[in-house]
């Protein structure tokens, strides 16, 4: 909040000189006097308080249960404390007793308790709320680290990003998304850039991207790689604020999961959004409110390389992996390889038919590539 400052000196020399009547000063005069000063002193405090500007991103935050809150009233030290929200949404203040707080802001909740207390405890209150400790924020997908991190006031996606130790190797971060609170609501802001604002209870998203050869120079091109989770995948559960139900759990060959509570739940052929989103219904029918739920892959499945090759085999799996890449992972060809003759099995069809691809070519988790020979 911008302070202006504040020169007592100015202002008090328009106050009017003192007048005699009759040898004895007015008493009107001495009380235009006090009140002038208590003014300015209003004044004063009132710059002086601390806040936010009204510019400011969180100057519109709806307190909510397990908000930590100080509150000061100016000269009156047994009504400045710190407190909690309860579960129920108020805090005890002396004096008041239980006062509500949950869905107002700080503002309104300073109008609220001097509104209270003028009304037969104290002639002008003075009162200050500031918010100590918020809900913590959200950070999944293509970080090192995702989870759940404290949230401090002046949270950028920069900074959320470097409190989940940074980018992973596949991060697009050109497709980075927060999914925001709003009243009863979420709503999903896409073009995010690495200054925006992060808000209380925000959950940002950083997608898998993969890289393809487009030209004959090469140039790449990163697009959004829509994975669909299949068997032998190990994929990351994170349900907020409870930690017995985050687990890391292998995918089943029928692409099944087994997870406490909800027992088996079927996931495969699923995106990361998907699984999230089913896996926040099924808990959100009877067992949590408004659940939070994170999905990663931990590990993805293998693919395998044979025929002409000079080192066939099953390889891990990394997002942007090409054709041409992964025959470098195997050596490369052989020296009768047929560079024209490559041919994949994707996992997910159900024909098993055979494809031919080309060295620019993405390659997915539980391919299969065979590198025909050539005789001539």
């Amino acid at each position: 909040m911008k302070r202006v400052p504040l020169n007592l000196s100015i202002l008090l020399a328009e106050i009017p000189p003192t007048e005699k009547v009759h040898g004895m000063r007015a008493n009107h005069t001495r009380k235009y006097r006090f009140f002038w000063l208590c003014a300015v002193v209003l004044f004063a405090w009132w710059l002086a308080k601390p806040g936010l500007a009204a510019d400011s991103p969180l100057a519109g935050y709806h307190l909510e249960a397990g908000d930590t809150i100080q509150i000061t009233v100016e000269n009156e030290p047994d009504l400045t404390l710190e407190s909690p929200i309860s579960e129920g949404g108020s805090f005890s203040f002396p004096l008041l007793g239980e006062v509500k707080a949950v869905g107002l802001t700080a503002r309104e909740l300073e109008e609220e308790l001097r509104k209270k207390l003028l009304d037969g405890y104290l002639l002008h209150p003075m009162v200050a709320v500031m918010v100590l400790t918020y809900p913590s924020f959200h950070v999944h997908g293509e970080v090192k680290k995702s989870g759940s991190y404290p949230f401090q006031p002046g949270m950028t996606v920069n900074k959320a990003v470097s409190a989940a130790e940074g980018f992973a190797p596949f991060a697009d971060r050109n497709r980075i998304t927060i999914t925001r609170r709003q009243n009863a609501g979420w709503e999903l802001i896409t073009s995010v850039g690495m200054e925006d604002p992060i808000l209380p209870k925000d959950i940002l998203h950083v997608p898998i991207t993969t890289t393809t050869t487009t030209t004959p120079q090469e140039t790449e091109e990163s697009t959004e790689f829509a994975y669909r989770i299949g068997a032998g995948d190990k994929i990351k559960i994170t349900v907020d604020n409870e930690p017995n139900l985050s687990v890391d759990v292998k995918v089943s060959a029928q692409g099944g999961i087994n997870l406490p509570m909800l027992g088996e739940i079927h996931v495969a052929n699923l995106t990361v959004k998907e699984a999230e989103e089913t896996l926040r219904k099924k808990l959100a029918e009877g067992f949590l409110v408004d659940p939070i739920v994170f999905v990663t892959v931990a590990e993805y499945r293998v693919y395998y390389m044979h025929g002409e090759i000079k080192k066939a085999g099953g390889y891990p799996f990394q997002p942007g992996l090409t054709i041409r890449k992964a025959i470098a992972l195997a050596e490369g060809f052989t020296e009768y390889a047929d560079k024209k003759g490559i041919l994949v099995v994707h996992d997910d069809d159900p024909l098993f038919k055979e494809q031919t691809v080309g060295l620019n070519d993405p390659v997915l988790p539980g391919d299969v590539i065979h590198i025909t020979a050539s005789f001539w």
